[in-house]
């Protein structure tokens, strides 16, 4: 009965706040996510337990309510590497420790970089992996594709064989892959990315069109990523979104940064903590429900080498950038709803406490 009636009271000084004519409309809220790079892709010796807790301290000392982690799938392939999958097992359990959603991308496996397979092995392996992952880690996102064309030195025929460049055969397996996931990880809210270039190059624009537009019917996709790397890239998406929308999909900005390769914006950090508020509001200005940026070693450091001892120091420093990522991230931040971890163990009051905080702080920011 207390929790009701105190429930009660918040959701009315909820509503007689939001009643009140707003000055301005506020920027948009939106869930920030960050990708952790240590756990990702192909993990050298270096990257070591204490190199990961260092690093995955630092992505959570931005405020990010999502770690997002592209888990290559060599550990998984014979002969397996137990002690890398416990060290990802690790890094897993630290983020659900800290009460941050976790995000899985496909990160297809470093061996196909080396031994590409054919198209119609490569498929069914990638059902088969995102299966393994989906099962083992109960993601609250996946991220199945990762930009169609990323994968293409993987395949063995991607030149000889037509249905490489088939955007039909690519709807089809992106439905293959929500099947496998949704079989294990009923919860999981699946999505796929683009990279925004693609779209902007006439060699591959047709396909990567009718494959986003394709893909946008599928009734268990939950999101439609963009990944960008420069302004060209945030005028394309923006592009594409007006003349072809989502499909009701969210859409996330699933990859940003300032540079292709993680470079300061002309060389200068000062210009990457102004490109990270910029790209903010470009996310917003697209009503993105997500916003990632992918070179998060950069928040820390633009130099590093490969001695554990280095590394870890490195994670004590801050540059530019991170401050205003933690700045948006603290100022227009939301939790994502429907995530077990900010929902199973929340009391009504608790629930209705952070609506409340919410709408206070959207409140404060139109009178800015």
């Amino acid at each position: 009965m207390t929790l009701c009636l105190s429930a009660l009271l918040l959701l009315s000084m909820v509503t007689a706040l939001e009643a009140r004519p707003a000055a301005a409309t506020p920027p948009g809220d939106m869930t920030f996510g960050v990708l952790d790079p240590r756990v990702s892709y192909g993990i050298p010796s270096y990257n070591n337990l204490q190199v990961q807790d260092a690093d995955l301290n630092m992505l959570i000392s931005t405020g990010a309510s999502c770690i997002r982690t592209d888990i290559g799938y060599e550990p998984w392939l014979a002969p397996t590497n137990p002690a890398t999958m416990s060290l990802i097992d690790n890094v897993v359990n630290q983020i659900r420790g800290a009460q941050k959603c976790l995000i899985l991308a496909d990160a297809g496996s470093e061996s196909y970089r080396t031994t590409p397979i054919p198209w119609a092995q490569f498929e069914a392996a990638w059902v088969q992996r995102v299966q393994t992952l989906a099962q083992r880690y109960q993601p609250d996102y996946y991220i199945v594709v990762k930009e169609p064309r990323w994968y293409i030195p993987m395949i063995s025929d991607a030149t000889t064989n037509p249905l490489v460049s088939n955007a039909t055969e690519w709807v089809d397996l992106t439905q293959q892959l929500i099947t496998a996931v949704q079989a294990v990880s009923p919860n999981t809210k699946i999505g796929v990315s683009a990279d925004a270039n693609s779209l902007n190059t006439p060699k591959f624009a047709p396909e990567y069109t009718a494959y986003i537009q394709g893909v946008s019917q599928l009734a268990g996709l939950s999101f439609i990523g963009f990944d960008t790397y420069s302004s060209t890239d945030q005028t394309t998406t923006q592009s594409y979104l007006a003349q072809h929308g989502s499909g009701g999909k969210d859409v996330w900005i699933s990859e940003a940064w300032s540079t292709p390769n993680g470079s300061a914006l002309n060389g200068d950090p000062n210009q990457d903590a102004q490109w990270m508020t910029s790209t903010y509001a470009f996310a917003s200005s697209i009503h993105a429900t997500f916003l990632i940026p992918f070179y998060t070693d950069d928040f820390a450091s633009y130099t590093w080498d490969m001695k554990p001892a280095d590394i870890i120091g490195n994670y004590g420093t801050r540059q530019p950038v991170f401050y205003a990522f933690q700045s948006l991230a603290d100022q227009y931040g939301i939790k994502p709803v429907g995530v077990p971890e900010f929902n199973s163990s929340m009391t009504t009051v608790g629930a209705v406490s952070l609506l409340a905080v919410a709408l206070i702080k959207r409140r404060a920011r139109s009178k800015a």
